[in-house]
């Protein structure tokens, strides 16, 4: 019992010690400060935004194509005897000029021998008119004032044979004059400014009647065709009419060079692959011939080139970074109070850097140009100084590209 009487004792002394010294540490325990909480404003970059007048420059790719085309060909039938000397594959020749020469030989014999039909012929009718004479005469001996059946006075009078030789003259004439034109056609000569893309005789062949030749093309105008997205068509000038005008093109080409053009036509269907709209572009004198000086590099036919067409021009608009529109139509506006708004807009425009808003804003407010990892509106910002309030027109933001 003693020994029992000496556990209790021991085990209420630990007790009683481990309640102490649990109570010390409580009491000499370090004390720590509490701060306040610390508002998170993220830093962002603004732009002032104020309306300005931008021209649409809306960029495409487009073909070269000749505006006129043709394929040379015969329409009598001969030896070649005579090729111009620039009459070769990517020769240039001016209108008017002679190209292919056939033997005339033949044909200025055929002349002479349809005129010698035409002089029998006028000889005859001169025989004739002498035939008539005396048959006019032998009538009113034999019959002065009667009155005779007119088929036999016709037959009398001779007015059958007559006529004969009138249609054998007409024809005389009428083959002569066929003859002279076949002549003329033995000669070839380029119907207008031209460059030759194929050619497919040479001196010394013998040709028949509508053999083809070469293929030629004008030098005075080339075409480019363009397709378009219909919805884009609403923003370009396509003239109606004679005394309208299409709009501004700039061609751009191998190594970046430049030529002007006009829009001048829509064609009336749609492209067979993507089902675009096609536009016809005009550039004048595309091989330079005309230029003074330092000579472009000449446009191919065929070429595959990069357009830009002056559109409309847009008054009162805002023009904002491409980067600038989040969600497709949502930007982000810092109020008077330093805090995050988040606005829909709908935009009028939009390429690869820029997008255009008629409505959303007021003049001076503040754009949020830089990003946002968890954006949510009413939140705090703190501001960077702004930057200049973007006043470029669609011209401007072409020269600085």
């Amino acid at each position: 019992m003693g020994r029992n009487i000496l556990r209790l004792i021991i085990s209420l002394v630990l007790i009683a010690a481990g309640i102490g010294g649990a109570r010390f540490l409580i009491a000499t325990k370090p004390t720590v400060n509490k701060r306040p909480p610390v508002k998170m404003e993220p830093l962002v970059s603004t732009v002032t935004l104020q309306p300005v007048d931008y021209i649409l420059n809306i960029p495409a790719m487009g073909n070269v194509i000749p505006a006129r085309e043709i394929s040379l060909e015969t329409q009598v039938a001969g030896e070649v005897i005579y090729l111009h000397p620039d009459f070769t594959e990517g020769g240039m020749l001016a209108e008017g000029v002679k190209i292919v020469q056939i033997n005339p030989k033949d044909y200025e014999l055929a002349i002479m021998q349809k005129q010698r039909a035409l002089s029998d012929a006028e000889y005859s009718l001169k025989l004739e008119q002498g035939h008539q004479d005396v048959a006019r005469k032998e009538w009113d001996l034999l019959y002065g004032d009667q009155k005779i059946n007119e088929a036999e006075s016709e037959l009398a009078l001779r007015k059958p044979h007559l006529e004969k030789v009138q249609v054998e003259i007409e024809a005389a004439r009428a083959e002569l004059e066929q003859a002279k034109i076949n002549l003329e056609r033995t000669t070839l000569a380029a119907p207008f400014n031209v460059l030759v893309l194929n050619k497919y005789v040479d001196l010394g062949s013998q040709v028949t009647s509508q053999e083809r030749l070469a293929d030629l093309v004008g030098t005075d105008i080339f075409w480019v065709q363009v397709p378009l997205p219909i919805e884009r068509l609403q923003w370009v000038q396509i003239p109606n009419g004679q005394n309208e005008t299409g709009s501004r093109v700039k061609i751009i080409y191998r190594e970046d060079n430049v030529r002007e053009g006009r829009v001048i036509r829509l064609l009336p269907d749609l492209s067979k692959e993507g089902r675009m709209a096609r536009l016809l572009i005009e550039v004048k004198d595309p091989l330079d011939l005309q230029a003074k000086g330092e000579k472009r590099p000449m446009l191919l036919i065929g070429e595959y080139v990069r357009v830009l067409i002056e559109g409309e021009q847009l008054h009162d608009v805002y023009n904002i970074p491409r980067s600038a529109l989040h969600n497709d139509s949502e930007v982000w506006i810092a109020d008077e109070e330093n805090r995050l708004a988040i606005r829909p807009v709908k935009t009028i425009w939009r390429d690869e850097e820029s997008v255009i808003l008629q409505d959303g804003f007021k003049p001076g407010e503040r754009l949020i140009v830089s990003g946002l990892a968890a954006p949510v509106a009413g939140m705090p910002l703190r501001i960077e100084a702004p930057e200049e309030p973007r006043q470029e027109t669609g011209e401007q933001l072409q020269e600085s590209k």
